[in-house]
């Protein structure tokens, strides 16, 4: 749905409120969409341990943005911050209706997770998982929000001059930005895993088709690698990250492991990139390419031998760097492969895609990939856009490079207004 200024029907404006970066962005919806505005800004990091201060800086920082990004009208929808957002897998019982569901639901988080329900906005994605000897499963995705947080988000909409028309899961939102890619009966068999990396969390999706079928929040993310190099070179937390952002590490940490050979370009599919996957930093080889290799190894340099199965992965620079906030998110990661295998043992995960303002890390992708040995992608949702780069004032973005960080802002412009 789009809502209309005159004869002109513009979408609400989609609000991502990340938790190292607020984002906007607003489309004219078609096929394929025409970006109108985007603005985003950095969160200052002395606002990150202080929920009030954080509020009342963000709360400006979003006046500012709609101030000057160019935005038709005041409708928006946005999204709640993954730091105040709980992700859990609920198997569910003989249940005939939707308030069975709820109610065991709710038992779940009161005895399992020491969480009161009547405090916590609650939605559930339905699942089926499939059939295992004879018995059948059925779970639940379990997204629930602090009431509180859900009021805040507001109350900084409203400050802003903004009425907000919807809120989503980052979960949904950042599946709907590649909803197009899912128009087929056979494009619904493709399963694949989204892999967002952003600054406090990594939210880890699997989707069969469009409908996402698993869903996890992983606490490690962005900046508990930056804590790790802050420690590693004795430098504040604010130099460190610096430092990532600008790929300085690697000029005063030298581990003592074997450094990957240089991999030789790749040529970069151009019915790719338009569809949203590039390949990463052409270094990465999608399925196409795997299936020259046997379909055995999720990233490999052009002269190296491809591993077996029982082989670990090579070790590169970046585990000297990262090694036990890296080894935590593998972990975590490899944890929700198998969990998302145990439940469709039938439909393994074809395909990563690295989304996230961390997924511009291009080794970092590589050694996930690498470890889950499965092949994978740089999603960048705002390639299928058209869009005026001369005319799109957005200080920090350049449009001629993927950005896969605005999977969520983007995908919340496309849903629709539940409010």
């Amino acid at each position: 749905m789009a809502w209309g200024l005159g004869k002109t029907r513009y979408s609400p404006i989609g609000i991502d409120f990340g938790v190292d970066r607020l984002k906007l962005i607003q489309i004219l919806p078609g096929n394929p969409p025409q970006l109108v505005a985007m603005a985003s800004a950095p969160i200052p990091p002395e606002f990150r341990q202080n929920p009030a201060a954080r509020r009342g800086a963000v709360a400006a920082l979003l006046k500012d943005l709609v101030k000057r990004g160019g935005f038709k009208g005041k409708k928006a929808l946005c999204s709640i911050s993954s730091l105040y957002t709980l992700v859990q897998h609920v198997p569910i019982g003989k249940a005939e209706t939707d308030e069975d569901i709820r109610e065991q639901i709710d038992l779940h988080l009161r005895q399992r997770l020491n969480v009161e329900p009547s405090r916590m906005v609650v939605r559930h994605i339905p699942i089926m998982p499939q059939a295992q000897e004879g018995a059948s499963r059925r779970e639940v995705i379990c997204i629930a929000v602090n009431r509180d947080a859900v009021m805040n988000h507001l109350e900084m909409a409203h400050q802003a001059r903004l009425e907000i028309v919807g809120m989503h899961a980052e979960v949904n939102a950042l599946v709907k930005a590649f909803e197009h890619l899912y128009r087929t009966a056979e494009d619904q068999q493709n399963t694949t895993m989204f892999i967002d990396i952003g600054a406090a969390t990594t939210k880890a999706v699997v989707t069969q088709g469009s409908r996402v079928v698993f869903a996890r929040m992983i606490h490690s993310a962005g900046d508990h690698l930056t804590r790790a190099l802050a420690q590693r070179l004795g430098v504040e937390f604010a130099e460190a990250r610096r430092r990532r952002i600008e790929g300085e590490e690697q000029t005063r940490v030298e581990p003592a492991v074997t450094r990957v050979p240089t991999v030789k370009p790749m040529l970069r599919a151009p019915q790719r990139t338009a569809g949203g996957f590039a390949l990463l930093d052409s270094q990465i080889p999608d399925l196409d390419d795997l299936e020259e290799l046997g379909g055995s190894v999720a990233t490999k340099a052009m002269d190296e031998p491809v591993p077996t199965a029982n082989e670990p992965p090579a070790e590169t620079p970046i585990d000297g760097c990262y090694s036990e906030p890296m080894e935590c998110l593998i972990d975590e990661l490899q944890l929700s492969v198998r969990y998302y295998q145990g439940i469709f043992p039938g439909r393994p995960i074809q395909k990563l895609v690295f989304l996230g303002g961390e997924s511009h890390h291009t080794e970092l992708c590589q050694h996930i990939a690498r470890s889950l040995r499965i092949g994978a992608q740089l999603g960048d949702p705002l390639a299928r856009l058209t869009k005026d780069v001369l005319k799109i004032k957005s200080d920090d973005v350049d449009l001629r490079k993927p950005q896969p960080g605005w999977a969520v802002a983007l995908g919340l412009s496309l849903s629709e207004p539940n409010l």
